[in-house]
């Protein structure tokens, strides 16, 4: 089911990180936002971060019908991605209806808690997430406050591809940009998303990151994909990309399409390159590693 992707997103944007007064653009993103006290805006995603506290809200806007989209965050769901929902209200965003989550999960040795807001139409759904470590409980109103604050600016350049802390040349293959979804640049064959044809995504980790085993690593987060616990691996490559080390791993789903994942090393951060293609398998994994070569950090 297609909507898996976006429950695997959500999953992999939220493990790590008196209101002000104004409202501020975000970058990638036709939003703003009032955020509260001590937040900034992020460089490595779609929203804010406050260092003091690793507290972030994240904005992401999918392109997919709301009513469908929401009917994927029930309980059950939640739990495989190791998310435990707490609770559950129907809420009111500028007059529409709408749904607040709020759910704990743990993470690297500690518990957050997210303060979740979904709303939408049947072309897109827009998820709010707030995410904060429990000890700091007494921030829970002031993030749930500034969810309410989102508004949308028809009128405001997104920059989505530039706003990114990296890029890619997709130039001389027949990959278009589009979407930056909460600072991970998305791709596809035909344009559109989701799609049946191929797909390429390439993101950052949120915040700083390390790891005493980079091979390891990589392989967890393949097999974090959906399908992918079970993937077949077909080679994994040691490789250096913009002078940075890391890892390229292909291999197969249990559909048995093509998977396409690379993870790149440095110093405190990472960054990921994921591909897959159900069609033509050897020209994509040609088109896929061509463009991973081309990554740059800015």
């Amino acid at each position: 089911m297609k909507y898996k992707f976006y429950l695997f997103f959500l999953l992999f944007l939220t493990t790590f990180y008196d209101a002000q007064s104004a409202l501020i653009p975000i970058p990638g993103t036709k939003f703003s936002m009032v955020p509260p006290n001590d937040f900034e805006l992020s460089s490595d995603f779609t929203g804010f971060q406050s260092e003091k506290t690793k507290s972030s809200i994240i904005i992401v806007d999918f392109p997919a019908a709301y009513s469908l989209l929401k009917e994927s965050f029930t309980k059950e769901a939640l739990l495989t991605k190791g998310m435990e929902l707490i609770s559950k209200e129907n809420v009111k965003y500028n007059n529409v209806k709408a749904q607040l989550y709020k759910v704990r999960q743990k993470a690297f040795g500690k518990t957050y808690l997210k303060q979740i807001l979904i709303f939408g139409d049947e072309t897109k759904t827009v998820i709010v997430n707030g995410i904060y470590p429990e000890e700091f409980l007494e921030m829970e109103n002031d993030i749930k406050t500034a969810l309410f604050t989102l508004t949308f600016d028809e009128n405001q350049n997104p920059n989505s591809q530039e706003a990114a802390q990296f890029s890619i040349n997709t130039a001389g293959t027949t990959y278009q940009f589009v979407k930056n979804l909460a600072g991970a640049l998305m791709y596809s064959e035909d344009g559109l998303l989701p799609t049946q044809k191929g797909r390429l995504l390439v993101s950052g980790s949120l915040g700083e990151f390390s790891t005493l085993d980079p091979k390891k690593f990589t392989l967890e987060r393949l097999k974090a994909l959906p399908d992918a616990d079970q993937a077949e691996i077909k080679s994994v490559e040691k490789i250096t990309i913009d002078h940075r080390s890391g890892y390229e791993i292909i291999a197969a789903d249990h559909k048995k399409d093509l998977l396409y994942f690379v993870a790149i090393f440095s110093e405190n951060r990472y960054y990921l390159i994921v591909g897959g293609a159900k069609e033509e398998q050897e020209k994509n994994l040609e088109i896929f590693k061509k463009i991973a070569r081309t990554f740059k950090v800015k």
